[in-house]
């Protein structure tokens, strides 16, 4: 996806010339239909050639990869989850521990003018 997002509608070709000698065409090529199979990039033809394009900026895949991880370990395993994700929040970025708590409050206040 970093290839991608860093080239104009690329094709394979451009993205594994981007990878380098550590890159097979056939297993870019496999990878890159993949993505498109799961919704994460768009595919058109071009002349002889596809090219390809991200359906979502990074910051917008990686809310949505959160989303979808972080709500399934919550329904499965609900608050247990909750605490080791505040306690990695700690670890990580104290200071992010302050922002983790005024946007619950936030969520809360919104919540309780619903209400």
């Amino acid at each position: 996806m970093n290839a991608v997002w860093a080239l104009d509608e690329p094709t394979v070709q451009d993205v594994v010339d981007r990878l380098g000698k550590r890159a097979n065409y056939k297993t870019v090529m496999t990878v890159m239909n993949r993505l498109v199979t799961k919704g994460f990039l768009e595919r058109r033809k071009v002349s002889r050639a596809f090219v390809y394009a991200p359906r979502y900026t990074r910051e917008e895949l990686a809310e949505r990869l959160s989303r979808q991880v972080l709500g399934g370990l919550i329904a499965d395993f609900g608050p247990a989850v909750i605490a080791q994700f505040v306690d990695a929040v700690e670890e990580t970025d104290h200071a992010r521990l302050d922002e983790l708590a005024a946007l619950v409050e936030s969520k809360l206040s919104q919540k309780r003018k619903r209400e």
